[in-house]
């Protein structure tokens, strides 16, 4: 018909052409109909009812269009539920069958027997939708295994076999309504706490047999009803009993294409996976049609457990809208959800590696009970995976198994930082030790990462400070200390500290210990806060401090550090263990910091990238993290590596951004600001370097709960800032080597005078204080056009250099000043001594600093210009270590300006091979002709992505 109406139509001008397969999809779109089913109703002739009826308007409508008409419809049968209409003649006859004779006002009879999946109980739920749409009263019964909760018998214990038989009758008729219609599921293995079915003389009866003569024989005259039974028709059951059978294939296939639209192949490969269960196949339908409700999802064998599973990790996990990894599925589901039949799958919304519930699912879980949550939740809890631990965790707390849980952080303490998020659920469970213990885990985490304000922490904290035991009050208030300390509120540290609650404490119980350790620890803190190292150091050493672990040995390290006990800091630094990720990434940071101070930037570069890429993994607060990667852009940039160290610089920014509250605490962005200032004058962009000066004075200049911090880094940018000045001053990049000025520069009079003001406000005495005075006075004598006052800031210098790298950095600057002052021999001195002890700086393992080393081979270059032609063999020789490469054009330079000054400088570079070309100056020519014959190795170290 469809191509008789297609040869009346005119030819197509453009376009679809009318009566096409597409012209006829997009008619079907247009009416709301699925155009999909367009091909399988003309080719196939299957598809839903409304499908058809569509499709047949359109032909109607094309039909009048060019005159012809439509052969008559065939007679429209009464309507079938979908399901049935396609999944065999024999559910459409029980299904018209009962149905039709209740709609007449008869009480209809009838059995419907099968072996699992034939259909019966989409038999059984399509007429109960059918009656109830009509009015009709509909009792559902199921009935399977015990029957107690279906049909209570009122039976005394120990009644007889007749007894039994007559309560089992009792409680069949109870269960049948009056009118109506009944619809009965018989399963197998029917039973009441053990005793079998009965006949009225007592025998045992199967189940199915049992259901014919107590339910279906004695129902009143006005009730239909309808059984529904596992197997073959039982013999003289007196009523009509209809075989049911499972779809056959095609019938699986013809239901598959006309429901989901899908080809013949992916319809074969449904049926291939997921069966011919009716039951699978129309849940199946809906799923992919219109979503299936809590009942439906409830009843099925394959959705039920996975409804279950997704509603317990939705009620334990603290982000419920998060994807679920398999994993994760896997774990509260025990099995693969990739193992899940057909229908099941359409419940999961798969995302990249993981799934989310679908919109079904979601609304399927209110209607779960919550014992049935418990096997998922107590599934998940016992996953060994450690990738799952949050999760476990979150199971955990689910079930309130506070002792499990406390168990499992005293084996895996660092899994304390998944906690969090849980406590508002611990807060609600009973209080006693196991609470306390994790209330405890809670704060040592927060207070771990520095978050003392975190809500968590307080309200942890605060339930500790209500328990009934004055050992946990007392550990609470030792942490209110910290959170003081660490605010920088050191009276209030001390006002806890001093509390009977503190001072009281004693005895072997394991929170005094801990509370004891931690103590000594804020006064350390406090000591080494008010610069009485003395102090500081008996508290962290008394033996009691030791139960702090690994806390206790980067406190030594801290302290020792500031003492200047370089040997001490860096053995306690590196005895913090590994197992404490967030402890040891602090001490490995310090570790780092130390070893910068000590002149030894490559193995600090090292120290820091592991200290960063631990503290990525232990998932530590932005702002440490930032801190860390600042202090890497710094090792990167002593090793002449400026740029690499600028990308570092800007990771740590992304990490702490601007905050746009007016009384954020702006320090750790002002740090990394100034950190910034030194990156940019190694680039030579003084102009930037300055204004992020400027922004991080803007930010410290805040009203914030750090004054002493704040003071020392607004110091300290002040101090970078005159750096930008002196930096422009020289027409030089900040990168060693440097030179001096001969003739003064309006920058370089400003750098002083920033650098003067500095120098007059005198420090806390405070290890950092020191060595900012020391780095003033290097770059005041390197701002220092008058080489005499340069010579006199130099020895204040050295006088205050308390190790071999701070000795030899004085030097280097004491013998460029005696340079500029036309004394030769003095500074060739100071170099031989700068050289000896920078020897002593390596560990062997590692270089000292280059950036220093190409310093002084600068200045012997300047010093030993006498010697004529042989001082460029020799320092090609000295500047061959690959360290140094980052810094050989700028010795090159200063070796090329020294020999300029000498009347034949120029003859002797010529004879070196140095050529002009006409146009460069000698130093640029002579730095030109060397990187030429330079191996390419200036690509610098691998650093952090």
């Amino acid at each position: 018909m469809l191509a008789q109406l297609r040869a009346h139509l005119p030819p197509p001008s453009g376009g679809q052409a009318r009566g096409s397969l597409r012209w006829l999809e997009a008619q079907m779109r247009a009416r709301g109909a699925n155009p999909s089913s367009v091909r399988n109703i003309v080719y196939r002739g299957v598809g839903t009812p409304a499908d058809k009826a569509a499709l047949r308007a359109v032909l109607q409508a094309l039909a009048q269009e060019v005159g012809c008409a439509l052969p008559q419809a065939a007679p429209a049968r009464p309507d079938l539920p979908p399901e049935l209409d396609l999944l065999g003649r024999s559910k459409i006859r029980a299904y018209r069958q009962f149905v039709a004779g209740v709609r007449a006002g008869r009480s209809p009879r009838l059995i419907v027997a099968g072996r699992p999946g034939a259909g019966k109980t989409v038999l059984l739920t399509q007429v109960a939708r059918t009656l109830r749409d009509q009015g009709v009263p509909v009792t559902e019964l199921f009935l399977s295994g015990d029957l107690g909760g279906v049909l209570p018998l009122d039976m005394p214990p120990g009644a007889s076999y007749a007894a039994q038989a007559q309560a089992q009758q009792d409680a069949a008729r109870r269960a049948l309504p009056p009118r109506g219609a009944v619809l009965v599921r018989v399963g197998q293995a029917l039973h009441w706490q053990g005793a079998p079915p009965r006949d009225r003389s007592g025998e045992a009866l199967g189940g199915a047999v049992w259901a014919v003569q107590c339910l279906l024989a004695p129902a009143p005259a006005g009730l239909a009803v309808l059984l529904a039974l596992d197997g073959d028709c039982p013999p003289d059951s007196g009523a009509e009993c209809i075989e049911l059978r499972p779809p056959t294939p095609a019938e699986a296939r013809a239901y598959l294409m006309a429901h989901l639209n899908v080809s013949r192949t992916e319809a074969q490969r449904l049926v291939q996976e997921g069966g011919r269960s009716p039951e699978r196949l129309t849940l199946l339908a809906r799923l992919a049609r219109e979503g299936a409700g809590p009942a439906e999802l409830l009843a099925d064998p394959d959705t039920r457990p996975l409804t279950e599973a997704t509603a317990a990790l939705s009620a334990a996990l603290p982000d419920p809208a998060a994807p679920w990894p398999a994993a994760l599925l896997a774990a509260a589901l025990c099995r693969d959800p990739a193992t899940l039949p057909p229908h099941a799958r359409l419940l999961l919304v798969p995302t990249g590696d993981g799934f989310q519930p679908s919109a079904a699912l979601r609304g399927a879980w209110a209607s779960v009970a919550p014992p049935a949550l418990v096997a998922p939740l107590r599934a998940l809890a016992q996953t060994g995976d450690p990738a799952l631990a949050p999760a476990r965790l979150a199971a955990w707390a689910a079930l309130r198994d506070l002792g499990a849980l406390a168990a499992h952080l005293q084996a895996h303490p660092d899994d304390a930082r998944h906690l969090p998020p849980l406590w508002p659920a611990l807060r609600a469970a009973p209080g006693g030790e196991h609470r306390d213990l994790l209330a405890r885990a809670v704060v040592a985490h927060h207070a771990g990462r520095g978050e003392y304000g975190a809500v968590t922490l307080r309200d942890a904290l605060f339930t500790l400070l209500e328990s009934p035991r004055g050992a946990v009050r007392a550990w609470a208030r030792v942490k209110l200390a910290e959170s003081s300390l660490e605010h920088g509120s050191m009276d209030a540290a001390q006002v806890q500290l001093a509390h009977p609650d503190v001072t009281g404490m004693a005895g072997p119980d394991p929170w005094v210990s801990a509370a004891q350790a931690d103590a000594l620890l804020v006064q350390a803190a406090l000591a080494r806060w008010r610069g009485d190292l003395t102090a500081a150091t008996q508290a962290a050493a008394d033996p009691r401090a030791a139960q702090g672990g690994a806390r206790a040995w980067l406190w030594r390290g801290l302290i020792a550090k500031d003492a200047g006990q370089w040997a001490q800091a860096l053995a306690a630094l590196q005895a913090v263990p590994a197992g404490s990720p967030l402890l040891s990434a602090r001490a490995r940071y310090q570790e780092g910091d130390l070893l910068l101070r000590l002149g030894q930037p490559a193995a600090a570069l090292g120290a820091l990238q592991d200290a960063a890429a631990r503290l990525a993994q232990a998932g530590s607060a932005p702002e440490e993290q930032a801190r860390v990667l600042a202090r890497t852009a710094t090792a990167l940039r002593r090793l002449g590596h400026p740029g690499p160290g600028l990308r570092e610089l800007r990771r740590a920014l992304t990490l702490v951004p601007p905050d746009p509250r007016r009384h954020a605490d702006g320090v750790p962005r002002a740090r990394l600001l100034s950190e910034g200032v030194p990156l940019l004058l190694a680039l030579g962009r003084p102009d930037e370097a300055l204004s992020w000066a400027a922004g991080a004075l803007a930010l410290l200049a805040r009203p914030e709960a750090r004054p002493a911090e704040a003071a020392y880094r607004a110091r300290r940018t002040r101090y970078r800032a005159a750096l930008a000045y002196l930096s422009r001053g020289l027409g030089r990049p900040y990168l060693q080597p440097l030179a001096g000025p001969t003739r003064d520069h309006p920058d370089l009079a400003h750098a002083r005078a920033l650098l003067d003001t500095l120098l007059a406000q005198a420090g806390a005495g405070a290890d950092r204080d020191h060595l900012l005075a020391l780095d003033l006075r290097l770059s005041r004598a390197l701002a220092e056009p008058d080489a005499a006052r340069a010579l006199a800031l130099t020895g204040e210098a050295l006088a205050l250099a308390a190790h071999p790298y701070e000795q030899a950095q004085a030097l280097a600057l004491r013998a460029e000043a005696a340079l500029r002052a036309a004394q030769p021999g003095a500074a060739l001195a100071d170099l031989n001594r700068a050289h000896a002890l920078l020897r002593r700086v390596g560990d062997g393992s590692a270089p000292a600093d280059p950036g220093l080393h190409a310093q002084l081979l600068a200045l012997e270059a300047r010093a030993s210009v006498q010697d004529g032609p042989a001082l460029l063999p020799w320092l090609r020789a000295a500047l061959a270590d690959p360290a140094l490469a980052p810094f050989r054009a700028g010795v090159w330079r200063e070796a090329g300006a020294a020999l300029l000054a000498v009347p034949v400088g120029a003859r002797w570079l010529a004879d070196w091979g140095v050529n002009t070309q006409g146009v460069l100056a000698l130093p640029d020519a002579l730095v030109v002709h060397e990187q030429a014959l330079a191996p390419v190795d200036d690509a610098g170290p691998e650093v952090l992505a």
